[in-house]
C-alpha cells in the first residue's frame, strides 16, 4: 500500500523532530492530501504507525487538494483514489492512459505540540 510507506516516512520525520526539539508528544498533526491519496488508508496507517510513539494520541487533521491527470487528447480530470488501478487512470474522454502528476501525495502542514512539563 503506497499510503502506508508515505505515512511511515511522515511519522518518522515528525517523531525525530519532536525528539530534537525536546517535546514529549504531539496533540495534533495537520496534513494536506492529494485527492488520489486515500483518506481512509491514510487514517488507518497513521493509527497503526503511531502506536507507542509521541504521536499516538495526536488528532489527525486532513485537508484535501485536487490531483489532476492530463491526457494527450487535451482532457484534464481530477483523480480520486477510487479512480486508480495501480497508478493508472484511463481518460473518460478518449480511453487512453492518462499521465498523473506525481508531484506529491501528502504534505505536512503543522504539528501542535504539548509543551514540556504539561
Amino acid at each position: 500500500m503506497h499510503e502506508f510507506s508515505v505515512v511511515k516516512s511522515l511519522v518518522e520525520r515528525v517523531c525525530d523532530e519532536l525528539s530534537k526539539q525536546g517535546y514529549a508528544r504531539a496533540c495534533a498533526v495537520r496534513v494536506r492530501r492529494s485527492s488520489a491519496f486515500s483518506e481512509q488508508a491514510l487514517r488507518e496507517a497513521f493509527r497503526a504507525l503511531t502506536r507507542g510513539t509521541p504521536l499516538q494520541d495526536a488528532e489527525l487533521l486532513v485537508e484535501t487538494t485536487e490531483h489532476l491527470a492530463r491526457c494527450s487528447c487535451g482532457a484534464e480530470h481530477v483523480v480520486h483514489s477510487d479512480d486508480l488501478v495501480g497508478h493508472m487512470f484511463v481518460c473518460p474522454a478518449c480511453g487512453a492512459v492518462m499521465e498523473i502528476d506525481e508531484h506529491g501525495d501528502l504534505w505536512l502542514l503543522e504539528v501542535e505540540v504539548e509543551e514540556p512539563g504539561s
